[in-house]
C-alpha cells in the first residue's frame, strides 16, 4: 500500500501537469484562430479581378456558345458578414451558324463576333468564415451593352438568328468559394449565372470565373 501510495503521488501530478498543458495548448491556438479570423474578415475593402468562360445564348435560333469572361469587382464591407458589391465584367466568343435559318440569307462563311459588357451592383452576404476558406452569396442588377453585327459581312444580327444590338437589363447571382493564402489575399472560384434581356427576350446564362482577391482597410 505505501508502494501504491507513493507510485500515485508521482502520477496524478505529471498527469495534472499534461492535462494543463493540453488544455493550455487548445485555449492557445483557439486564440490564435479567433485572431486569424477576426484579422482576415475585418477588412473594409476587396478588390478582385479574373476570368473565365461563360455559356451564353446568342440568338432564339442558335445554341449556346462558349464566351470568354473577364470581370473586374468591388466591395465595401459595413460588417464581416455583410457588404456592397460592384461588377464590371466583358464576354465575348464566335458565334455558330446554320448556313440556312428560316427567312435568312444564305451566310456561307460568316463568324460573328458576339461582345456583351455589364455593369452591376448589389448586396454580398459573406454566410461562412474561416481562418482558410469563405463562402459568399451576392445578387446584383445593372445593365448589359450587347453588340451582336461584330463580323457579320454588314448582314443585321437579327437576319443571322441573333438578338439585336443595343442595351439592356442584366442581373447576376453567384457563390464565391474563397481560399485565403494571407488574410489579405485569397482565390476565390465564382459559379454565376447571368440573366439578360436582349431582344425583349430571356437569356439565361451560366459560367464560372476564376479571381484574385485582395483585401484592405479596416472596419472600425
Amino acid at each position: 500500500m505505501t508502494a501504491a501510495a507513493a507510485l500515485a503521488a508521482m502520477i496524478v501530478p505529471q498527469v495534472g501537469a499534461q492535462t494543463r498543458r493540453h488544455h493550455e495548448n487548445s485555449v492557445t491556438r483557439q486564440l490564435h484562430l479567433t485572431r486569424a479570423i477576426e484579422e482576415t474578415y475585418t477588412h473594409r475593402w476587396e478588390i478582385g479581378g479574373g476570368g473565365g468562360f461563360l455559356r451564353f445564348e446568342p440568338g432564339p435560333l442558335l445554341r449556346r456558345d462558349n464566351q470568354i469572361d473577364w470581370a473586374m469587382s468591388g466591395a465595401y464591407y459595413l460588417t464581416p458578414a455583410y457588404g456592397i458589391v460592384a461588377e464590371v465584367s466583358g464576354h465575348d466568343g464566335d458565334v455558330k451558324l446554320n448556313n440556312a435559318l428560316p427567312g435568312g440569307p444564305n451566310i456561307g462563311s460568316v463568324h460573328p463576333l458576339v461582345t456583351e459588357y455589364t455593369f452591376m451592383a448589389g448586396p454580398q452576404w459573406r454566410f461562412y468564415r474561416s481562418e482558410k476558406y469563405a463562402i459568399s452569396g451576392h445578387v446584383m442588377g445593372g445593365y448589359a451593352m450587347g453588340n451582336f453585327d461584330g463580323g457579320s459581312k454588314g448582314i443585321a444580327a437579327p437576319l443571322l438568328g441573333m438578338w439585336p444590338t443595343g442595351n439592356a437589363f442584366a442581373a447576376s447571382a453567384g457563390v464565391d468559394l474563397d481560399y485565403n493564402f494571407y488574410p489579405n489575399l485569397a482565390l476565390r472560384v465564382e459559379p454565376l449565372y447571368l440573366y439578360t434581356h436582349f431582344g425583349s427576350a430571356n437569356q439565361n446564362n451560366k459560367g464560372l470565373n476564376l479571381e484574385l482577391v485582395y483585401r484592405f482597410g479596416r472596419i472600425k
